[in-house]
C-alpha cells in the first residue's frame, strides 16, 4: 500500500504534465510574500550552477526552492522545508534545521529521470571571537523506497566555510556532492568537488 500510495504522488508531482514542482515552487514564492527573512544563494564552479532561495515563515519554519545545473549530467529542482532552531546555548551560535528535500532528477548523462523526497538536515556554526567566518554544511538522503520513476536513491550534501562581508552578505568556499542512482543506468553526478559562491538575506 504505502509503494503505491508513494508511487501516485509522485506521479501527480512530477508525471508527464509536470505540474507538480513549478506549483510546490510557485507555493514557495507565494508564501515568502508575507515573510519576514529572505535568501538568495548562488554559487558554482567550471561545470556546475545551483541558484536557491529561502525564507523563514513564522517562528522556526524555512522553506525553500532551487535550481542545479550541469550541462553534461543534467538537472535537478528541488522545493523543502526545515524546521530551525538552536541547538546550543545562544551565546554559541549554533543552529540546526532538520526536514526534507523533493527533487525532480533530470540525469541526461544516464536518459533517465525521476524523483526523490529526500530527508536530512542542517547546521551552521559561527565562530566565537571570530564571528564573521561561519561553518555550515547539509545533508539529504532518499532511499529507494522515498525515490520513483527511474530513480533509485537521492543524495545531496554541501559543506562551506563562510565570511560575512555585511550583515545581509556573505562569500563562501565549499564542496558539494549532489548524486542519483537510476535503474538499470549508471549512476549520475549532478556536481561534485570544490565551488564559490555568495549568500544574500534581506
Amino acid at each position: 500500500m504505502l509503494p503505491l500510495l508513494r508511487e501516485c504522488v509522485m506521479r501527480y508531482l512530477f508525471g508527464p504534465a509536470r505540474l507538480g514542482l513549478p506549483l510546490l515552487l510557485f507555493a514557495v514564492s507565494a508564501i515568502s510574500a508575507t515573510a519576514a527573512a529572505h535568501e538568495i544563494d548562488l554559487s558554482l564552479n567550471e561545470d556546475a550552477v545551483r541558484l536557491s532561495y529561502a525564507t523563514a515563515v513564522g517562528d522556526g519554519l524555512r522553506i525553500d526552492g532551487g535550481y542545479l545545473g550541469d550541462s553534461d549530467e543534467g538537472d535537478v529542482v528541488h522545493a523543502g522545508f526545515q524546521v530551525v532552531g538552536d541547538a546550543a546555548p545562544s551565546n554559541q551560535k549554533l543552529k540546526a534545521g532538520i526536514g526534507g528535500r523533493l527533487a525532480y532528477l533530470d540525469g541526461d548523462g544516464s536518459k533517465r529521470e525521476g524523483y526523490a523526497l529526500g530527508l536530512g538536515g542542517s547546521v551552521r556554526w559561527a565562530v566565537p571571537r571570530y564571528n564573521r567566518f561561519t561553518v555550515s554544511g547539509e545533508l539529504y538522503w532518499a532511499p529507494e523506497i522515498l525515490s520513483g520513476g527511474d530513480a533509485e536513491e537521492y543524495i545531496d550534501s554541501s559543506v562551506r566555510v563562510g565570511y560575512s562581508v555585511t550583515r545581509q552578505a556573505d562569500v563562501y568556499v565549499g564542496a558539494r556532492y549532489v548524486s542519483a542512482d537510476y535503474e538499470n543506468r549508471p549512476s549520475i553526478k549532478f556536481d561534485t568537488g570544490l565551488h564559490v559562491g555568495l549568500n544574500l538575506r534581506f
